[in-house]
């Protein structure tokens, strides 16, 4: 491989690294926004996540094309200290995400009894014994 073309890929290896640095950001965002029941600054988020993810696919595709794809977060022919940086962002990516996922589960828990008691508090609430009477009901405001 030429001279100019290693330097190509090693600047885009380097432009991939600062945008899984970006996106380990982003899901941090979107992490706080949830915790701030921020659902604009979420869906932003969220946005810029999808937009940095196709922009990563398609460098890994550039960069990639004829390695082997279960590489583990690492590009052939590059720097290897920009390869052990991608390797440190990728796995950080990775633990962010299982936070990410759980935090997400527990919001839909908390939104699923949420819902319940308030159904409850506007009598909606269906028992097996039939429907339960408002001063035996919990209430909740929003």
């Amino acid at each position: 491989m030429t001279r100019a073309a290693l330097e190509t890929r090693d600047a885009i290896a380097a432009t991939y690294l600062q945008q899984l640095q970006e996106l380990a950001a982003e899901i941090s965002a979107a992490t706080d926004a949830i915790a701030a029941n921020a659902l604009p600054r979420f869906q932003e988020s969220v946005s810029r996540q999808e937009m940095l993810c196709a922009s990563l696919a398609t460098m890994v595709n550039t960069v990639g094309q004829g390695a082997d794809s279960s590489a583990q977060a690492t590009l052939p022919g590059i720097d290897p200290a920009i390869n052990r940086k991608i390797q440190a962002a990728s796995a950080n990516i990775r633990e962010l995400n299982l936070q990410y996922a759980a935090l997400l589960r527990h919001s839909g828990r908390s939104i699923a009894l949420l819902a319940l008691l308030c159904k409850s508090h506007m009598g909606e609430f269906q028992e097996a014994r039939g429907p339960r009477l408002k001063h035996q009901t919990w209430s909740c405001e929003m």
